[in-house]
């Protein structure tokens, strides 16, 4: 494709060379760069890609978008443009033929839920007759193709490619995570939605927004700028109203906009509701009708993730039997409030909850379905927002009844560091410390915490000291299977841990009954 016909809708600075020019492949990495190919050189925060244009150009570029007034090699173009991130994501749009108007996009943003809620709404699809494919945190994936993810929210130019993929093979829908980061990066500029979905907001990545404001300011955006801007599909906002910045976003708004709230009033909402241990029963109410929905799910986070998903499928058109069949069939989501074990009489469940409200919503929702002691291994990521530590703390150490800290992805910090600030806030709920050696024994009463840096140690100690009816929550990473130390990543997964916990426990008791 010649390059001025990609550069149609980008705002043009200035340009040296001959637009005419073929270009057949783009990239903002200059490894990727193949010869014809159109290098985006965009100034980071970490690298600078400006940096790496010799590069790009050594490896064959016809063009490139960056900075101007540079000489450039015989026969090279260089355009200065005036947003170098919407000019990839439009540009990517161009290249790839626009593939979201091919499909039917549905985004959700929010801090907590978005990953439950594709699941979800991916199971509903299903079960309706269609192809949906899942662009998210744990997985990317269609039909049998799946892929680990970089990110949440893909670049610009892999986002489309992807996507054309995804439609060239037949996918009918797709549902993506669109985080906050993806969103100010201009990541899904130019897609075509058609529906939005707003979860909640609480705090999270204030190490790179800075204050909730900003952090709200760009989720904001999805429905005040992206949708509206490319609403060929006349596209759909779905808001919860129960949280207060959904509230504010209803009237911000800029496409139709249809509201949910888990105890009404809104356009959908849960009429009537009961918890388990063996999942949720509930009563949605929608302007189409009532509907009666069960899940093997727990807790009420997710009550509210399955009434985003339904009232979602039912704005998409999808009928009822549709919706119950899916949210019935969807049992587990990796790493989300996932079982890992119950046995021996004690259960041990894996979950993501990684900031205050998360950790807060998960513990409350369990401790209602716990007989015995409600145990929770828990840390915070080094190099991220230092000022959700005590505030987990204190939400741990209010709703356990044993709390152990533990590393999780220090990172460059030292994981001492990120313990110690975390257990301002437990200790400042006034409850005993005992070493770890000490939980174990059987005569412990009453709340107490401990610490122990090496998480497999924490995992393996809090599985050793459960009794009969206690449930142990290992928070924090859920489906990551790696833990960052200094620059490196090792092999590491909670699930994994805890079945070795569990084996080599059981090992134990069998060597100690036939000795």
């Amino acid at each position: 494709m010649k390059l001025e016909v990609l550069l149609e809708e980008v705002e043009v600075l200035s340009c040296t060379g001959d637009l005419s020019v073929e270009i057949n492949n783009l990239a903002c990495d200059s490894r990727e760069v193949s010869p014809g190919g159109l290098f985006f050189a965009i100034p980071g925060r970490q690298q600078d890609g400006r940096s790496f244009i010799d590069d790009a150009e050594k490896r064959g570029a016809a063009a490139i978008i960056g900075p101007g007034g540079r000489t450039l090699s015989k026969g090279c173009v260089s355009v200065e443009v005036k947003d170098i991130r919407k000019a990839m994501a439009l540009t990517a749009c161009r290249f790839y033929g626009n593939p979201s108007r091919d499909l039917s996009l549905i985004g959700v943003t929010g801090t907590n839920g978005k990953t439950t809620f594709t699941y979800l709404l991916e199971a509903i699809l299903t079960h309706a007759g269609f192809y949906p494919g899942v662009i998210g945190t744990i997985r990317y994936r269609y039909l049998e193709c799946t892929r680990s993810p970089r990110t949440t929210t893909p670049e610009s130019i892999d986002l489309q490619k992807l996507l054309r993929e995804m439609a060239n093979r037949g996918i009918t829908h797709v549902v993506m995570e669109v985080s906050s980061h993806g969103i100010d990066l201009q990541r899904v500029y130019g897609c075509h939605f058609r529906c939005g979905v707003f979860t909640n907001l609480t705090r999270d990545h204030l190490d790179y927004h800075g204050t909730m404001e900003n952090y709200f300011a760009s989720k904001a955006r999805l429905f005040t700028e992206v949708l509206p801007a490319f609403n060929g599909m006349k596209p759909v906002a779905l808001i919860n109203i129960e949280d207060p910045y959904g509230r504010r976003l209803r009237e911000m708004s800029r496409v139709d906009t249809r509201s949910f709230h888990s105890k009404g009033p809104a356009d959908y909402w849960i009429d009537e509701v009961a918890y388990s241990s063996k999942g949720i029963a509930l009563t949605m109410r929608t302007p189409s009708g009532t509907i009666a929905l069960t899940s093997p799910l727990l807790s009420e986070a997710n009550a509210q993730n399955i009434l985003a998903a339904g009232a979602t499928a039912c704005s998409l058109g999808i009928n009822h039997d549709a919706i119950a069949q899916g949210i019935s069939a969807m049992d587990s989501v990796p790493g989300r409030l996932e079982k890992v074990w119950q046995g021996d009489g004690f259960a041990v469940i894996v979950d993501y909850a990684h900031t205050p409200d998360a950790l807060e919503r998960v513990l409350s929702s369990l401790r209602s379905l716990t007989a015995g002691r409600l145990i929770t291994v828990f840390g915070c990521g080094g190099d991220r927002d230092k000022g959700k530590r005590p505030l987990m703390g204190a939400a741990a150490a209010r709703l356990s009844d044993v709390v152990i800290v533990t590393s999780d992805n220090p990172r460059s910090e030292p994981p001492e560091q990120i313990i110690q600030e975390i257990l301002q806030g437990v200790q400042a709920q006034d409850i005993p410390y005992r070493k770890p050696t000490q939980l174990i024994a059987s005569s412990i009463v009453g709340k107490t915490y401990t610490s122990e840096v090496d998480r497999r140690e924490a995992i393996h100690l809090a599985v050793k000291m459960a009794r009969e009816g206690d449930l142990v929550i290992i928070a924090g990473k859920g489906h990551e299977e790696v833990q960052i130390i200094g620059g490196t990543s090792h092999p590491f997964r909670d699930h994994d841990e805890v079945i070795s916990a569990v084996t080599s426990l059981r090992r134990r008791g069998l060597s100690m009954c036939m000795s």
